[in-house]
């Protein structure tokens, strides 16, 4: 039976922690057995010491298998309601008024995709009472949850947030068995959003982006990887752009220059 020493369990630890920032919890214990099994089992290596051996030779498909396993990727579309009834009633008006006619948009941590599209479907609605144009780029480290996203399929469970009317217009039904119903998101959404890989520890070249959505992914880090990536993230916002992260977080540990205005909304002066 497949077992995890603690002294193995800290090798993995600081290997994800040194990737990504993100600081495994004692906890996590059973899930990077549960996670890491078929893997080992392909590789043909009989303990985790020989896995980890494999990973401090730092071969990047070995490293890249290793964040897609134990990153964590729950969402669904509409996420935190309260905060898109905020993006289409107070910020993209006052875009309207100060004259935009594109704005960008950059969904950080994107995982499968039900953020960046939610935020699609938003502008789309408002771009038909005002003359909005829009782009929004979404990345993620996990490179299989990117191709997830890519495809646009989605359960019944990712849509429990989404009216009736908008299904009808933004989701196509796919039928998989007689018994199971999945949505794929049409193409005038996605063609709104464009994914790409990125690590929210490394400089990103995007700039002027008009508004950042940072949401349920903070938590994960230590203060002081927080602060390095916020710090990261502010040149790619122009002054007067809107910074948005979940209600469960916030950035009051942290030297930074956003202001806050509204729970989980700051703006960059």
């Amino acid at each position: 039976m497949l077992s995890i020493s603690d002294a193995e369990f800290e090798d993995i630890k600081r290997i994800m922690f040194d990737l990504t920032g993100v600081r495994l919890k004692e906890t996590k214990k059973p899930l990077v057995i549960s996670r890491l099994r078929r893997r080992l089992e392909e590789l043909g290596d009989a303990s985790f010491s020989t896995y980890i051996k494999r990973l401090s030779a730092a071969h990047p498909d070995e490293m890249e298998y290793l964040v897609n396993a134990l990153t964590t990727n729950e969402t669904f579309f509409f996420r935190h309601t309260k905060q898109f009834n905020f993006l289409y009633e107070k910020i993209l008006p006052a875009f309207v008024e100060q004259g935009k006619k594109k704005i960008e948009v950059w969904s950080g941590a994107s995982s499968t995709g039900e953020e960046p599209y939610s935020l699609s479907i938003a502008l789309t609605e408002f771009a038909k009472k005002y003359p909005l144009d829009f782009k929004i780029y979404a990345s993620d480290i996990n490179t299989e949850v990117i191709a997830q996203a890519q495809e646009a399929v989605y359960d019944e469970r990712s849509l429990k947030e989404v009216s009736q009317s908008l299904r009808e217009r933004y989701f196509k039904p796919v039928v998989k068995s007689r018994m199971s119903t999945q949505y794929m998101v049409t193409d005038q959404i996605k063609s709104k959003v464009e994914f790409f890989e990125h690590n929210l520890q490394q400089a990103s070249t995007l700039r002027g982006m008009d508004i950042i959505f940072l949401r349920n992914v903070l938590i994960y880090f230590e203060r002081d990887i927080k602060e390095k990536v916020i710090n990261l993230l502010e040149p790619s916002l122009r002054s007067g752009g809107y910074f948005v992260i979940s209600l469960s977080e916030n950035l009051s540990d942290i030297q930074t220059q956003l202001r806050l205005i509204e729970s989980g909304v700051f703006i960059k002066p």
